[in-house]
Parts: structure tokens; sequence; C-alpha cells
């Protein structure tokens, strides 16, 4: 068996079962589409898990010695997934703690980059600070929360102090990209594909995740730079399995410069169209190369694939026997509350180019979300005239 524990743990449980193993999840959604065995476990998505309740639900969920498979909700507390792993003790097929506190610690992390010599490379890091610099102008800084993921945490700095767990970089130029690559211990290090991605902003959250889209086509002479990038940062951490590098790309294709803003040290946002451009090989390459063995990547898939969260604007309940169409993912259970600002799935799209790509995507997003708010409400208008004996149609909807 093996046991997968992350915050939304629906892509790469699927993944791995796909592998042919048997797979249990730990995460906070329990999602329709989330395979069996499966425990919600409480916590908050910014926070993380509650600590006692994931350690309770991973004993009664996977026996001693299953394989883990971590995702999101350990870089901020990498204690806790040593305590995960002792809990069984399950056999980690990823990074390790010590890894993941250290591409997360924002001082050492940008320290030992700088060691690396990516400069070279046209490729640099921006100024990272623990405590605001005298002479700091705000606009010139982000807040982030150290170890956090999907972009909610992330706000302009405003000039004040900084609360705990946060930390300070500053603005850099570009468009967001990652490369995503798989490394393992003998030193070799593959790119898998380069996505461009992007933010879907929401008022208290300008840099909430939006989406990506991938492989982005890039010159041969970029591609060296970046996989001779990940090939130095995998060796330095000791990074093994499937990582990403977070990335601003600024400048013509040609010759541009390329900012790292971070690892993600384990299977990202991206999971679900790395694994249809490259069938079949992704996860699979990922659990081998965390374990020592041969590993190799499926072919790649003709076409490009986009994927983004379709977030809602209003609050839904979620209808009862809505049929989801086959291109959504992390499907909410039928009766449960989304709240506004809130993810309701997520929605993928293929296409012959990036722009046909992001053009299916979009329309689905809005199909989606209208669709299902529509039947909510149909659902909820119909009740109300069963109790009332109303048959006007509603204009609300």
């Amino acid at each position: 068996m093996i046991l997968v524990a992350a915050l939304s743990g629906r892509a790469i449980a699927q993944a791995v079962a796909r592998t042919g193993a048997v797979v249990a999840t730990l995460d906070q959604f329990g999602d329709a589409d989330l395979p069996a065995p499966a425990r919600r476990v409480p916590g908050d998505p910014v926070a993380g898990f509650d600590g006692d309740a994931l350690i309770a639900a991973a004993r009664a969920l996977a026996p001693p010695g299953s394989g883990l498979v971590v995702g999101s909700g350990f870089e901020q507390a990498p204690d806790l997934l040593a305590a995960l792993i002792k809990a069984g003790p399950y056999r980690l097929l990823g990074n390790g703690p010590e890894v993941v506190r250290a591409v997360k610690d924002p001082t050492d992390f940008a320290a030992r980059l700088a060691a690396l010599g990516l400069e070279e490379l046209s490729i640099g890091h921006p100024e990272t600070r623990t405590e605001p610099p005298g002479d700091a102008v705000p606009g010139e800084w982000l807040v982030k929360r150290t170890g956090a993921a999907g972009g909610w945490h992330i706000v302009p700095w405003d000039g004040g102090p900084l609360p705990g767990g946060h930390y300070l970089q500053r603005r850099a130029a570009g468009r967001p990209a990652s490369v995503a690559f798989i490394a393992d211990r003998s030193g070799r290090c593959e790119l898998v594909a380069v996505s461009r991605q992007w933010a879907d902003s929401a008022p208290d959250a300008p840099y909430r995740y939006g989406g990506a889209v991938l492989p982005v086509a890039v010159p041969l002479s970029l591609a060296d730079r970046l996989a001779e990038a990940a090939r130095r940062i995998a060796a330095e951490f000791g990074l093994v399995g499937l990582n990403s590098l977070d990335l601003l790309v600024d400048g013509g294709m040609d010759g541009p410069s390329v900012t790292v803003l971070e690892v993600n040290p384990r299977p990202g946002a991206t999971l679900d169209l790395l694994e249809r451009h490259r069938p079949g090989g992704v996860m699979r390459a990922h659990l081998d190369a965390s374990s020592g063995r041969d590993w190799s990547l499926g072919a790649p898939r003709p076409g490009v694939i986009a994927g983004a969260v379709a977030y809602v604007t209003a609050a839904m309940t979620v209808p009862v026997g809505f049929a989801w169409p086959p291109w959504c993912a992390d499907l909410p259970r039928a009766g449960s509350v989304v709240e506004a600002g809130q993810p309701l799935c997520s929605v993928t799209a293929w296409g012959g180019d990036e722009g046909e790509a992001r053009r299916r995507l979009s329309s689905r997003i809005e199909r989606i979300v209208a669709d299902c708010a529509r039947r909510a409400c149909l659902l909820e208008e119909t009740g109300s005239r069963e109790k009332t004996g109303d048959v006007l149609a509603s204009l609300q909807c």
C-alpha cells in the first residue's frame, strides 16, 4: 500500500493508483473523486494539518511499512512530516524532512543558490529578507509565508512589521513559469515539462493560483539553461523524485533572464497535466526514482494541455445528482457548501497550441460554474415551491 498525504490529495492518489499500487489518502477536502479508502483530516489550507489528527488517521488507514507520498501541507511543517514517517513507520517516497526544511528556509535557500553559479546561466534569485531593511520601499516587496503554497499567502508589503513565519521577497519582473523535473540520488536529473502559469486574483489574495498550460515550447538554449539549473539545485539540496522550480521569465525567448522564486519539493499543482502530457510515466518515474530503481518517462503526447481552478463568485450548495463532465476533477460532494471565492473544482482542456487550449479552458470554466450554479438554484427554487405552492418562476436565478 502507498499512503498519500496532502492538503488536496486527489491528483496524487489517482496518479499512484494508475501505477497499479493500492492507495490510501489523507487530505483536507475529501472530494467525491478521491479513491477509497480515504480520510478527511481537519486543518486549514494555509496553516496546514491538525498534526494529532493526521497521525491518528494515518495509523488507522495504512499499516506499518506502507509507502508514503506527500504533497502540499508539509513545507511549513517538516517536523510533522518526520512524525508521520515515524508513526507507521512508513517508507518515504520523496524528499525527507531535512531536505524540505532546507529548500523552504528563505535565508538558507537564497545563500545556497548564490553559491551555485547560476548567474553564469543568466538565472538569479530575488533579494530575500526576514526583517524589513531600513530603506525598504513597500511597493518593491512582497510578503510571503514560509512553506505555504497556492499563492493565497502572498500580498504586497504595506511597510509594517512582518507576522511570524513570514518573509519579504523583492519583486522581480517576468512572466510566471515552472519547470517540472525528476531527480535521483545518482545525480541524474531530467526535465518533464516547462509550464506557463497565471494567477486568478481575489481581493485579499492577488497572487492566488489560477492555472497552468504545458508544454511551453522554449528554445533549446533556454531549455538547456533550465535543465542545468535544475540539476545543480537538485544536487545541492539532495532532491529526489518529482519536483518543480517556480520561475519568472523576462525578455524574449531567445535569451531571457530567469529568476528562480522557489523549489516545490513534491508533486505539485501541475501533476494532472504532466500525467496526461507523459501518459503512464510521471508518477511511476517519481516512485522509482525515489526508491533508487531505474526510471524512465513516458513519451510526450502531441498537443498542449491547460488546467485551472474554477472559483465561484457566490456561495452555492453543490446539487445532488449533478452530472460532472469528464474534464472536471476535485469534485465537491453533493450537499456541501462552496463559499464565495473558494474552488468549485479543477478543469482541464487540450488544444493544438497554447492559445487554443486556454480558450477551451476558459469556456469550460465559465460553463461548469454557470451550470452548477443554475442547477443549485433550480433545486432551491423547486424546494421553495414545494413548500409554498408558488408556481411562478423565480427571476433571481
